[in-house]
């Protein structure tokens, strides 16, 4: 995997729209917070644009958009403005695009994991799996706090205090992929269906009834993506019936021989800690702890 180059105090962060579309109005107000943390901001021309439930006026516009910021020098990291949905749809106009040329931080969530599994999987470009406009806009020092250290180069850090199903299982470790449930299966039978063989899986979703949820767990077990996986990480379920869900979920995991770390504090909550998707990632079960390298280096 190719570490981005980490984000420096006064660097320029553009906002991009790969896509639903967002309010002017809070575009404007995520522009300011991020110039009062010191950094140089571009707004990208979709942002600012929409056509019904997407933003800019096309696929092909809000893929060029995101080509341009990456190979602009003078751009050093790159936030997603929204999640929603849209993001599959401009994978295709990348074609022979060369990410991996541009290592700079690419940051967002949710509908934004199908990006993270391209860009990781097509490009071997280490991604984050972090807040967005609305998400910073909302003050969580937690939240802003773990965004800018991840980004600007701490991405070798330990998640303590974690609970596991199974806390006899073995110590695995393995590349962190994965983001959103939903999307992960959207992937599936596409030239772009994530890949879990030996590597850590994590997982979140929201806004899912508890039978769905089943659904999707369902495909991805029958598609053997839980299987290869070396061990799982389910981050928070900020869905309409937690308990039931939560009830599934244990139901789901208890008895798997490998590791399974659930609600980690990542995904559609706060606070929300940023994940490097790409980045090496340890389970430890016997010590309630997860550790997230850089590399394949000693723990």
């Amino acid at each position: 995997m190719i570490e981005p180059k980490p984000l420096k105090k006064g660097g320029t962060i553009a906002i991009v729209a790969p896509a639903g579309p967002l309010e002017a109005e809070i575009i404007f107000q995520g522009e300011e917070l991020l110039q009062s943390m010191g950094f140089e901001v571009i707004v990208t021309p979709s942002c600012f644009e929409r056509h019904d439930y997407l933003a800019g006026h096309s696929d092909k516009e809000r893929a060029e958009d995101i080509m341009m910021m990456f190979a602009d020098d003078e751009v050093d990291a790159i936030l997603c403005m929204r999640g929603g949905y849209g993001s599959s749809r401009i994978v295709p106009y990348f074609n022979d695009f060369k990410f991996e040329n541009y290592p700079k931080p690419f940051i967002g969530y949710s509908d934004i994991t199908y990006l993270h599994l391209f860009l990781n999987q097509s490009h071997q470009l280490m991604t984050y799996h972090g807040p967005m406009i609305k998400d910073l806009l909302l003050n969580d020092e937690l939240t802003t706090q773990h965004f800018l250290e991840t980004v600007m180069g701490e991405t070798t850090f330990d998640i303590i205090d974690v609970p596991y199903y199974n806390e006899e299982s073995c110590l695995v470790s393995g590349t962190l992929v994965g983001g959103n449930l939903s999307i992960i299966c959207t992937t599936l039978g596409t030239p772009y269906e994530i890949d879990t063989r030996g590597k850590i899986l994590f997982i979140e979703e929201v806004d899912e009834p508890t039978y769905s949820v089943d659904r999707l767990l369902t495909h991805l077990s029958q598609s053997g993506k839980l299987e290869e996986a070396a061990g799982i990480i389910l981050g928070d379920f900020n869905v309409p019936d937690k308990e039931e869900t939560y009830c599934l979920l244990k139901r789901t995991f208890k008895d798997y021989e490998k590791p399974v770390a659930y609600q980690i504090p990542s995904g559609h909550c706060r606070p929300m800690i940023t994940l490097p998707m790409g980045a090496y990632a340890t389970l430890i079960p016997q010590e309630n702890r997860i550790t997230i390298r850089k590399e394949n280096s000693c723990l």
